[in-house]
């Protein structure tokens, strides 16, 4: 999508329904269009054959990818002039992902605390390099946050038990306590807490809406697609990031996809350095700041899910050497 440049004109009544532009109808109306999908799954689960039951797993990894550049969107120019229809909508698309103020938080904090990607590893970021125990493990956690049980136990810490963000951070994020200790400051705001209460009631109750059409459909067959296609989206911060050409600088530390296809599905989501570059632009503009970039800035074709190792061996080679010496040198 490639549209001509779309900005705020200050000139228009205040009572206008879009805030930036009406292509934005685009990213709400795929709230109900996959709520009927996962409705008519659910209805449909014992008729479907097992070749449609695993048709369909990729349907729903794009259904997944679809909703993340809606939701992104949404975040960084929220679509209405009415603040009520802004959380109507972001409670809508907390119903067939995850609830998204906890997930918008974080998002957040990655714009605010950059990192290099290119010491690190895919299968270090899928969770793969894990003991098989340690695997299984993680899938009987992913079960019970799928109940709910999780997110639950933390608003009760926070909120009830009053833990301070330190002793939150230890228990949910062990491994990166100075981030948990940000997203806990900032989620424990009463604005902010409120709007993750009504994610988490909107999360919730579409789930146990498609128990209630089908409890087998749902713990048989929505809860463990769910954790394959999560799964692979725990790579895309990878995927977005490997291979910068200089993970320090706004204008090259991010890689940019422009699959037609593939920015058509997820709203631009493929245009992740222009994003880096101005965060703030409304998701029609990200294509007029192509040209903006430096020329010597890294892109793939097609889609970020190609940007891996296997298929630039040369580079995956070249960013080893660079790590192997930054680590003697550190050593030396």
């Amino acid at each position: 999508m490639e549209p001509t440049r779309i900005t705020r004109n200050a000139s228009l009544p205040e009572r206008r329904l879009f805030k930036y532009s009406r292509w934005d109808a685009f990213n709400v109306v795929i709230i109900p269009l996959h709520i009927g999908f996962f409705v008519w799954l659910a209805c449909a689960f014992h008729s479907l054959p097992l070749w449609a039951l695993l048709v369909l797993v990729p349907v729903q990894f794009a259904i997944s990818l679809q909703n993340a550049g809606a939701n992104h969107n949404h975040f960084h120019t929220p679509f209405f002039t009415v603040r009520g229809l802004n959380t109507l909508t972001r409670m809508g698309f907390s119903m067939t992902a995850a609830p998204k103020t906890p997930h918008n938080i974080g998002h957040g904090l990655h714009h605010a605390n950059p990192r290099s990607w290119n010491n690190d590893t895919l299968l270090g970021t899928l969770g793969l390099k894990r003991a098989w125990h340690v695997q299984l493990l993680a899938f009987a956690q992913y079960v019970a946050e799928s109940l709910g049980l999780k997110y639950l136990v933390l608003l009760y810490l926070l909120e009830i038990k009053q833990w301070p963000s330190e002793r939150l951070a230890a228990l949910a994020a062990p491994g990166e306590p100075e981030l948990g200790k940000r997203f806990f400051d900032k989620i424990r705001a009463p604005h902010k807490l409120r709007e993750a209460k009504l994610d988490l009631a909107a999360w919730m109750m579409f789930r146990i809406a498609l128990c209630v059409i089908d409890w087998r459909f749902f713990l048989f067959y929505f809860v463990p697609v769910a954790y394959v296609v999560d799964t692979v989206r725990l790579a895309e911060n990878f995927l977005q990031h490997w291979g910068a050409t200089d993970p320090a600088d706004a204008s090259r530390d991010s890689v940019s996809s422009y699959g037609r296809w593939y920015n058509w599905l997820t709203f631009n989501l493929g245009y992740h350095q222009e994003h880096h570059y101005r965060p703030g632009a409304h998701w029609q503009q990200l294509p007029l700041l192509r040209q903006q970039l430096p020329a010597d800035r890294r892109t793939v074709p097609y889609t970020h899910y190609i940007n891996i190792p296997l298929f630039y061996p040369e580079l995956a080679v070249r960013l080893a050497r660079a790590k192997e010496q930054a680590s003697a040198a550190t050593n030396a």
